[in-house]
């Protein structure tokens, strides 16, 4: 009996090691992963402070603009289901946030939600946009709304798709809006112990499962979606960058109540999906209650990614809303 326990431990800790190994990663070269998902559309953009920016500028050049900001652990590929809808309406701008997608780490190290604003200013200005429509979906919300906020001179309307919001008061625990089925790759960054781990360690589960916490219909977490996601995270020097956003909980800490959205001037549409498992659906009543002017459309059976689970609806939204506002 005693040699049966024993032989089941060392069993045990070879099925455990084995594991351990199947989902550690080394980084894989910028240069691979820009070949692989770059192609013809991609193009880069060097900021001033050193950062080089990928983005797509695609569409009708003389068309009204509209820049696409993806969520946390996303990339511009999130549209790629939206793009081609709406392509013959706008001059369509996406691009990937500074830790994310094919611009990866950047030299400042700085992954606030104010330097992701900068990022979207500096570039609207490179690319003479003049005024556009904004769209961001969940983390790319925050950063759309904010943009909204700080240069609504800039902007022709707002558009959040499943964004996420402030915080606000839930009971007796303070929490930025109610999240529900959290990504597990995206509790163990919260823990400072883990983190280190993490910058080898990262298991294809990991985008697997977040990818099928994101969207309802499961048929559409398909495995080349999450090896991409995977993948992209995988580039030299993403893995630290995106621990890093969990670093620091002073932006958290200070994050100001919805009552701010009150000082959003530009027109605004809110779309959520009901099923949505990272940011509940009741939160966009903070949008609906605060912002002036603001449309709001919920989806039935539509999780996390509106734009990719629903892309007709959303196309037809956008343009219905853009209409309305009477600019395009």
């Amino acid at each position: 009996m005693k040699r049966l326990l024993k032989g089941c431990g060392l069993l045990t800790i070879v099925l455990l090691f084995v594991s351990i190994l199947n989902g550690v990663y080394f980084d894989i070269d910028r240069s691979e992963l820009e070949a692989k998902y770059g192609g013809s559309s991609s193009k880069f953009m060097l900021m001033e402070n050193g950062a080089r920016i990928h983005y797509r500028d695609e569409g009708h050049a003389e068309k009204t603009p509209l820049v696409l900001i993806h969520g946390f652990n996303g990339s511009l590929f999130n549209f790629s289901r939206l793009v081609p809808l709406i392509a013959d309406d706008f001059r369509v701008i996406s691009l990937d946030l500074p830790g994310f997608g094919l611009t990866g780490a950047v030299p400042s190290n700085d992954y606030s939600t104010k330097n992701f604003v900068e990022v979207v200013r500096e570039l609207s200005q490179q690319l003479e946009l003049g005024e556009f429509f904004i769209a961001g979906n969940s983390m790319g919300g925050g950063v759309s709304w904010r943009f909204a906020l700080d240069y609504p001179d800039q902007l022709l309307g707002l558009i959040l798709l499943a964004s996420s919001g402030v915080r606000v008061e839930q009971g007796n625990q303070p929490m930025e809006q109610k999240e529900r089925e959290t990504p597990i790759a995206w509790r163990l960054m919260r823990s400072d112990l883990m983190k280190s781990f993490l910058t080898k360690f990262t298991p294809k589960f990991f985008a697997t499962q977040g990818l099928s916490s994101s969207v309802y219909d499961q048929k559409l977490a398909t495995v080349e979606l999450a090896n991409q996601f995977h993948e992209l995270t995988l580039m030299e020097g993403s893995r630290a960058a995106i621990l890093s956003m969990f670093g620091s909980r002073t932006e958290r800490s200070e994050s100001p109540g919805p009552q701010i959205f009150r000082d959003i001037v530009v027109p605004t549409l809110v779309i959520h999906g009901e099923q949505d498992n990272i940011i509940d659906v009741s939160s966009l009543k903070y949008f609906e209650e605060n912002i002036p002017n603001v449309e709001v459309k919920t989806y039935e059976k539509i999780g996390h990614l509106p734009m990719y689970e629903a892309p007709q609806r959303t196309a037809y939204d956008i343009k219905d809303f853009v209409e309305s506002v009477g600019t395009n």
